[in-house]
């Protein structure tokens, strides 16, 4: 072997040991921290426990009306995105640039298009 290529090896190991060394130390600590510092456990006050079933009584079950008017509802939107990116489709000439941004405009999720 050259020196200098044995000179390499040797830092090389060196750093190696040095570094393995150096990881087991922090797994050591982070081990003591993990088994010293325990979280504390969160005691809720009991008058939580007793308003929560008063507020699930309060509560009424959705009747068919109100479930057909979201319905309804849902269904407006969606046809409202539908034809405000139909009237933009059939407005003007069409180039690759707009075909583009319309692609885009499509692939975005669907909050993201009514906001525009």
């Amino acid at each position: 072997m050259e020196p200098s290529l044995g000179l390499a090896i040797k830092v090389a190991v060196i750093g190696l040991l040095v570094l393995l060394v150096v990881l087991a130390a922090l797994a050591g600590i982070v081990y003591l921290l993990t088994r010293y510092l325990v979280d504390k456990k969160e005691e809720a006050p009991a008058t939580e426990e007793i308003a929560a079933p008063a507020v699930a009584e309060v509560e009424e079950p959705k009747s068919d009306l109100t479930l057909a008017a979201a319905l309804a509802v849902a269904i407006a939107r969606a046809q409202a995105e539908i034809q405000s990116v139909a009237t933009d489709i059939t407005t003007g000439q069409m180039d690759a640039w707009r075909q583009f941004g319309l692609q885009r405009r499509l692939n975005q999720s669907s909050t993201i298009r009514r906001t525009k």
